[in-house]
């Protein structure tokens, strides 16, 4: 009889995983990172990117939690914390999704670090940060545009080196940028894909 609670308690702590973009990943708490992007109108990318952020909270249960970051001139959260992955929530994040236009800025400092913190104050063992883009840092509006001290800030504020993965856009106006997505999680324990368009 001790073996069979062993064996369920080993199974409710199993690390969950979603299929993103063509990788994998396992954990019990996912803060995923992604750009309202669109450049002289074409919302291409972002209906890409929102149609495989959908997929992927939707295979996840309500055992594990996760959050949404949104960026482009500014940052926005769908939620202050990480949440359960419930029908609820995922069809709430969607709605949320739906909300957003996409314009050219790519303000990814401020998302990343954002990000972080509402990562590092949930208490997932196995916690996960897929970081999305399509471009290199590109800000006006406010932080810097510049590529390696956008690396320090990000990787300076994962003290708790939660692995971060991240998936890169090529596409008819941008390409060759990958450089910065590379690095970024190569810092940070992650891994790196890249998507063309």
């Amino acid at each position: 009889p001790s073996g069979g609670i062993a064996a369920d308690q080993e199974e409710e702590d199993a690390p969950e995983s979603i299929h993103f973009w063509g990788s994998e990943f396992e954990g019990d708490q996912f803060v995923i990172v992604f750009p309202a992007y669109g450049f002289c109108g074409d919302t291409t990318v972002y209906a890409a990117i929102r149609a495989e952020v959908t997929a992927a909270i939707h295979q996840l249960s309500s055992e594990a939690t996760f959050d949404l970051v949104c960026f482009n001139a500014a940052t926005f959260t769908w939620r202050p914390i990480v949440v359960p992955a419930s029908n609820g929530n995922c069809s709430a994040a969607v709605a949320w999704m739906n909300t957003m236009s996409p314009i050219e800025q790519h303000c990814i400092v401020e998302a990343c670090t954002t990000a972080l913190g509402i990562s590092q104050a949930g208490d997932g063992q196995s916690k996960q940060m897929v970081v999305c883009g399509a471009r290199g840092p590109y800000c006006t509006t406010s932080g810097s545009s510049d590529a390696s001290a956008a690396l320090m800030a990000i990787t300076g504020a994962n003290y708790q080196q939660t692995p971060m993965h991240t998936v890169y856009f090529t596409t008819n106006f941008y390409s060759g940028e990958e450089a910065f997505y590379q690095q970024l999680a190569a810092m940070n324990g992650g891994t790196f894909r890249l998507v063309a368009f």
